[in-house]
């Protein structure tokens, strides 16, 4: 009974404390009957636990500063704990000790200390009595949920640190009661500025959190953050003269600067620690650039909008028949000639064009062109004029009124007589929802002699069958199931194969794009596709360089299967 061993675990058995020993996956290697009791559970029920499984630890005080007190001896720090074991959460003390030489395995001590013995009914508030926004219990709460559901979703979510600038002053001039009184406002102008979905909590210490789930983007918080800005433009009544005040925003998001609830708002109130008074900074400083390239990229699209003629161009991709191995039809895909950049892809453009709502501007320049490329290899009696030409179509441009007031029917049949060479492709995703608004266009649309096809199959769950009901003629199959074929996976082998058959089922023609190896044009051969399009069998290339492409290849690039 005198060995030191013996001694030492008959003092930690019985330590004044609570102590629960963790390996490097949080699972309880050890706990002491301090912390057995604390949880009302048996050491069974406990050891082999992840202990974040157990308990729930949220901390009940203000974000810590950017500037840290270093301290001697262990940091304690006051939170609330719960677990299904206790019947009301309750504070205590918890300090993390990780030892230079314990056993392998062991990878930190927690040490607990109750605060209040037999006040165990007491719960922290649910809200704060001077804002009457979410207490940072609630909130931090909601983000450990909204945690588990973007890791479950892959989807990030971002935090957004607010500090109220010059905090300091002002309650010095005016005092506390009137201090109280002003962050009321500006609690309730922050929550009059963000939407509906996101979550916004009083932290003390002057400072707000801020949680935002999907969709996130670095624009989107950038454009949240300034809104936030924006908002403490209008003086604050305190007195004369009106007080004009500011805030400094930091900005972390899951899962790219931390991957717990601890450490998104410490990276927050790191970013913070960065930013201006009246502005905002991203923990990734490297965001703030990014979004300024952006922004001098936008700009040069909307002015490029405002001309398109004189920016942009039309490439047309050839698409070739399985079958014949000839070329029976080409995609005219839009380029962008920006002054600095070159020529630009579309995936580098369109989603901002997207996001500035100018698709149906820029599909309709597109769509002009072709109709007027199309009437010149008619005149010059080009081969090209009896193939099909594919355009991409933002489903925007089926509203009825988008073209003038004139519905997208009306709008061909003026400016092109015969229309059975030209193919619409409209994503499946929103073709499948807006079957029903677009049903009797659609069917306009296939009487004067157009085709549709229903693009980006393999991309997303789409409902064929309700697609098939419609006058569509053919499904194009899209780059993110073809690009998987060179995975080991069989997957996008077998959903190859399903989409194939099931096109087939329903009568429906089928193309498939990205085609860039040889072992894609196998597998769309052994799979029954009927046409291929890609960069191994042609790239988009220039109206005139398509005609001189064709003469070159007058039976196709792709040689008749044995």
């Amino acid at each position: 009974m005198q060995h030191p061993a013996l001694l030492s675990r008959l003092l930690l058995e019985h330590a004044p404390m609570a102590l629960v020993m963790l390996d490097v996956q949080d699972e309880v290697l050890w706990a002491n009957a301090g912390f057995l009791g604390m949880l009302g559970m048996g050491g069974d029920d406990l050891i082999g636990r992840r202990l974040t499984d157990i308990v729930r630890m949220v901390s009940w005080l203000p974000v810590q500063r950017e500037v840290e007190v270093l301290s001697e001896g262990p940091r304690w720090q006051r939170i609330w704990l719960a677990s299904d074991g206790l019947e009301a959460s309750r504070m205590v003390l918890m300090s993390e000790v990780i030892p230079e030489s314990a056993p392998a395995g062991v990878a930190k001590l927690l040490a607990f200390v109750d605060l209040h013995g037999g006040q165990a009914e007491e719960v922290p508030p649910f809200s704060d009595p001077s804002t009457g926004l979410a207490s940072q219990w609630v909130f931090e709460d909601r983000l450990r949920h909204a945690i588990e559901r973007a890791d479950r979703h892959d989807q990030p979510l971002a935090v957004l640190l607010v500090r109220l600038d010059r905090a300091d002053e002002v309650r010095q001039a005016y005092g506390e009661q009137a201090m109280q009184t002003l962050l009321a406002q500006v609690s309730r102008r922050l929550t009059g500025t963000l939407r509906g979905e996101d979550s916004i909590a009083y932290l003390g210490d002057d400072r707000w959190a801020v949680l935002i789930e999907h969709p996130v983007s670095p624009e989107s918080l950038q454009a949240a953050a300034l809104r936030c800005l924006e908002a403490m433009e209008a003086p604050f009544s305190l007195g004369r003269p009106p007080l004009l005040l500011t805030l400094s925003i930091g900005i972390a998001i899951y899962p790219e600067d931390g991957i717990t609830s601890e450490q998104l708002m410490g990276r927050a109130g790191q970013a913070l620690g960065q930013a201006y008074p009246a502005g905002h900074a991203f923990f990734d400083r490297g965001l703030k650039q990014m979004l300024s390239q952006r922004m001098a990229l936008r700009h040069s699209l909307q002015e490029a909008l405002l001309c398109p003629g004189r920016h942009f161009v039309v490439a047309y991709q050839p698409q070739i028949d399985l079958a014949s191995g000839g070329c029976v039809g080409a995609e005219a895909l839009v380029r962008w000639r920006h002054p600095e950049r070159g020529m630009l892809p579309p995936h580098e453009f369109l989603p901002m064009v997207v996001e500035m709502a100018q698709m149906i501007r820029l599909d309709r320049w597109v769509i002009e062109q072709v109709i007027e490329q199309h009437e010149r290899w008619q005149v010059a009696g080009a081969p090209l004029s009896e193939l099909t030409i594919s355009v991409n179509l933002d489903a925007s441009l089926l509203e009825q009124s988008v073209f003038d007031g004139r519905p997208l029917d009306r709008f061909l049949r003026q400016s092109c007589g015969e229309l059975g060479w030209l193919a619409l492709e409209i994503d499946g995703r929103v073709l499948s929802s807006q079957a029903d608004t677009h049903s009797l266009l659609l069917r306009r649309l296939s009487r004067m002699g157009v085709q549709l096809v229903v693009d980006n199959l393999g991309g997303a769950p789409v409902d064929l069958i309700r697609l098939a009901m419609l006058p569509v003629t053919r499904g194009k199959i899209g780059r993110e199931l073809v690009h998987g074929l060179k995975d080991s996976s069989p997957f996008a082998r077998q959903a190859l194969s399903a989409l194939s058959q099931c096109l087939k089922a329903l009568q429906l023609g089928s193309t498939m794009v990205g085609v860039e190896t040889v072992d894609e044009l196998a597998a769309a051969r052994n799979k029954g596709i009927d046409r291929v399009q890609g960069n191994l069998l042609g790239p988009p290339m220039a109206a005139d360089a398509l005609v001189t492409w064709l003469g070159d290849h007058p039976d196709g690039p792709v040689p008749m299967e044995p």
